[in-house]
């Protein structure tokens, strides 16, 4: 009878001991298999779906284990695993591998963009870097209430935009990175540069306006501040800007090389040939050195320009009318030898 006792309990403890070693294997035991490269939870995936791409893309040694991990803390609601870019280490056991995926610890990527003629292009750019598609970014800026809830309007947002390398989380939405675009653009204007533009008559807004006008212009940055110059010129003399890459921009074609006395008339905001002052809002994404480009224009007294008929990309300048003219018909010659009518 006692030998049947002795039995009975040592494999009751065998079976209590082999229990909890699943469990603590199960819990703690090493799991997950070192891998290159970030592993990518999107926004409401449910959890099964997360257990089988890690086991797809070969970063678990047992999905069942871990799903059986997950079930027993009740942690298997859709949305419980937080969306984000993740680095899962070799080694992890599942316990740990929970924690990280839902303390939304996620890494933060590194956005990269460069100044797009427009606003989707620009989304077109951003989105496969992030979670949020380019639509969500096209309709973000173009919500009016949002615009407003930053001091400015829909037109005018685009210029918050300033290229160049931003890092963000992963799982950011389209309206928390608009936020993060226009902080920002507040931090790179500091005190000199509002001083800066102040002196030149100009807003921060408007010298973004500007500066995308002057990059349409030239690609030469040895030029641009002479290009900030003129249009500044013509600003200060009430002399409308008349300047063919807002046409261009109005008339949704970027392939037009010559512009026409017919495009001149289109009804636009953006037609400079037919309204005073600026356009309202950028026609592109100017980069930084285009803003400073304006900041830092050249004086002179110019107010015409026009493409040097050698094609080089840079203009030639002139302080009349009667030197445009002759400026204008050397480059429609030119123009007229390479068959561009159009």
């Amino acid at each position: 009878m006692n030998n049947r006792r002795v039995f009975t309990l040592t494999l009751i403890a065998l079976l209590i001991g082999l229990f909890i070693g699943f469990v603590l294997r199960t819990s703690i035991g090493a799991n997950t298999v070192e891998r290159d490269g970030r592993f990518v939870l999107n926004p409401s995936q449910p959890v099964d779906s997360v257990v089988a791409q890690l086991e797809r893309e070969g970063r678990l040694e047992r999905a069942g284990s871990l799903m059986r991990y997950l079930s027993w803390r009740g942690w298997t609601e859709t949305g419980t695993l937080k969306a984000g870019r993740y680095l899962i280490p070799g080694g992890m056991d599942n316990r740990s591998l929970a924690r990280l995926l839902l303390s939304g610890s996620r890494e933060a990527v590194r956005v990269r963009f460069i100044g797009g003629r427009s606003l989707e292009e620009l989304a077109k750019s951003v989105a496969p870097q992030v979670t949020f598609d380019a639509d969500d970014l096209v309709r973000a800026m173009k919500d009016p209430l949002l615009a407003a809830r930053k001091g400015t309007d829909v037109e005018a947002l685009r210029t918050r935009f300033i290229p160049n390398t931003y890092e963000v989380w992963y799982d950011v939405s389209a309206a928390d990175f608009i936020d993060r675009m226009v902080s920002e653009w507040e931090r790179w204007w500091t005190d000199e540069r509002r001083q800066k533009a102040e002196d030149i008559n100009l807003s921060p807004t408007e010298v973004g306006i500007l500066a995308s006008i002057v990059k349409a212009e030239t690609s030469k940055m040895d030029e641009a501040p002479t290009v900030a110059g003129l249009y500044l010129n013509r600003l200060d003399r009430g002399i409308r800007l008349q300047a063919d890459p807002t046409l261009i921009y109005a008339l949704g074609d970027p392939t037009i090389r010559r512009v026409l006395n017919a495009h001149r008339e289109i009804n636009s905001p953006y037609n400079t040939y037919l309204n005073d002052g600026l356009p309202p809002g950028p026609i592109n994404f100017p980069e930084p050195s285009y803003l400073k480009a304006v900041l830092n224009a050249e004086e002179h007294d110019y107010i015409f320009m026009c493409a040097r008929e050698d094609f080089s990309g840079y203009h030639a300048f002139a302080k009349t009318n009667r030197e445009h003219e002759r400026n204008a018909r050397r480059y429609r010659r030119a123009l007229d030898k390479q068959g561009v009518y159009h």
